[in-house]
């Protein structure tokens, strides 16, 4: 009896691991492949709900790479539309246990390499010689070795509502790490620090000293538009750099993302923030305005290439976040929540990821010519 016992005792273990690993594989999935650009060729980015145990090599046949990853199934919207905008198509198949992801290119690519990015992530790196890569320059000083990303808002303080009920905290916070993400494969050499990387409330005064703790070369802080009234018409992206307002709109925009500080503790720190004290920090910003003035440039070029959305231009204002920054810093409008267009657009995980792709490419371009300015 004893021995039946024991013989009934295994078998029940045996089944029960045999379940946990069959349940591991079935909802161990793809969720997401992107792409973009870089100055060696194109880096596909593959995302899971869980680390993967382990995949194979790529393999380069002609102009088609073969991945191939154990133990995993694809969703089916995981494909995202950066990869056909990056002349990419891919295809994907499920043989028996393993998962075979092709991408295909217009033409053969010289190699491809696939390595682990992170938790979840794996980058396929598509080589092509006829690019050539960003040249670093040795000098410190104008090494982009930090950059410091801010998503706007968080944990009690929501920001603006969206005619979807998408909160820009939630809209900002995504789009930053997507652009953490893609920083860590265009700019490998560049650390980036994030002044929040979850859902919670960072007084604005804090995260330029964040930045500046971090030694920070670049502050980006990301947020959504909205007009008080919604659905609003006004639509399309903005970039701002700290200056006083010379427009009413501006102001608007300004006052809207500084009342940020009725969360914090005290606000007296703010209570001789005007137009004066404005034009003092803008004078101790000097050194590096001009910078900020060629960013906020490029940003909105990119942004509106890479998705559309209405460039709608640089303008200044006084915002309490950029204050104090030691570094170029620019605010980056997305889109606006108050459009019925673009809220759905902004919060959909295309126009985040698009979103973000451009942002990378502002910043790279940022960085070839903070780089140049070593030589002058």
């Amino acid at each position: 009896m004893v021995d039946a016992a024991m013989r009934i005792g295994a078998l029940w273990i045996a089944f029960t691991l045999i379940q946990v690993c069959v349940s591991q594989a079935v909802t161990l999935r793809i969720t997401g492949i992107s792409a973009s650009s870089t100055s060696v060729g194109i880096v596909v980015l593959v995302k899971s709900n869980e680390t993967l145990p382990s995949y194979q090599r790529a393999e380069v046949l002609g102009s088609t790479i073969v991945l191939r990853i154990p133990n995993v199934v694809l969703d089916p919207d995981a494909v995202d539309t950066s990869c056909t905008n990056n002349g990419l198509l891919v295809k994907s198949e499920l043989i028996r246990t393993m998962l075979v992801i092709r991408c295909t290119l217009a033409s053969a690519p010289d190699s491809a390499v696939l390595k682990r990015n992170g938790t979840g992530r794996l980058a396929l790196t598509i080589y092509n010689s006829k690019l050539q890569p960003v040249q670093i320059t040795a000098d410190p000083k104008w090494l982009l070795d930090v950059i410091v990303l801010d998503a706007g808002h968080g944990g009690i303080d929501a920001g603006a509502i969206g005619v979807n009920d998408v909160s820009e905290k939630t809209v900002t916070l995504a789009i930053a790490k997507k652009v953490e993400e893609l920083i860590a494969i265009h700019l490998p050499k560049t650390r980036v620090v994030m002044t929040r990387e979850s859902d919670v409330f960072v007084e604005l005064f804090k995260r330029t000293q964040i930045a500046n703790d971090a030694k920070g070369k670049l502050f980006v802080s990301i947020h959504c538009n909205s007009m008080p009234t919604k659905p609003h018409p006004a639509h399309g992206c903005e970039t701002y750099i700290l200056r006083p307002g010379r427009n009413a709109d501006a102001a608007r925009v300004a006052a809207r993302e500084n009342s940020s500080i009725q969360y914090e503790r005290s606000t007296k720190r703010y209570a001789g923030m005007d137009e004066e004290q404005l034009i003092v920090a803008t004078m101790a910003q000097r050194s590096f305005v001009r910078f900020s003035e060629e960013l906020a440039r490029s940003m909105q070029k990119e942004v509106h290439i890479g998705t559309g959305l209405t460039d709608r231009g640089v303008s200044q204002a006084g915002f309490y976040v950029l204050v104090g920054a030691s570094m170029p810093n620019i605010l980056f409008e997305t889109a606006f929540l108050s459009n019925t267009k673009d809220a759905a657009y902004i919060s959909s995980a295309t126009g985040q990821q698009e979103t973000a792709d451009a942002i990378v490419k502002a910043i790279v371009a940022y960085a070839e010519l903070y780089q140049r300015s070593a030589s002058h």
